[in-house]
């Protein structure tokens, strides 16, 4: 049912991403552990899957996802459930780049490793935090 906030989501990714995610949720909705509190879970999934590459075993993502959520959800609750996150949904990304960075992060020490090989590799582009702002060096002609 949790997994209903999620679906949305799906449409907007490309092909790979929209595996690599369907795959997630599915295992998710299957877990004991995100039974807990499925509602954020599917939250942070839905906020966070576009902006994540799919580089990360799904048993790996779905660890650190459930990680993150049962580190932060006191704050991720109190949010939810706030004046503020009622009139701005967006406001979530507060939480949710800390778990994109930690992604990110993983994905980057595997690189370094070389566990992330060549063929894994293709170009992702994130906007942070998720949303148009100037650049400092914008040209004011275009």
């Amino acid at each position: 049912m949790h997994k209903k906030i999620f679906e949305p989501v799906l449409s907007t990714l490309d092909g790979e991403q929209a595996s690599y995610f369907t795959n997630i949720a599915n295992k998710l909705e299957e877990d004991p552990r995100a039974q807990q509190a499925p509602n954020l879970v599917f939250l942070m999934l839905k906020d966070t899957a576009p902006f994540l590459p799919n580089y990360l075993p799904p048993g790996e993502f779905i660890n650190e996802l459930l990680a993150f959520i049962k580190t932060h959800q006191r704050e991720l609750s109190k949010l939810i459930y706030s004046r503020e996150f009622i009139e701005d949904p967006s406001a979530i990304r507060k939480i949710s780049s800390k778990f994109v960075g930690r992604v990110l992060e993983i994905i980057l020490e595997k690189y370094d490793d070389g566990e992330v090989g060549e063929e894994q590799q293709s170009v992702h582009t994130v906007s942070w935090p998720y949303n148009d702002v100037d650049f400092p060096y914008r040209d004011e002609d275009e």
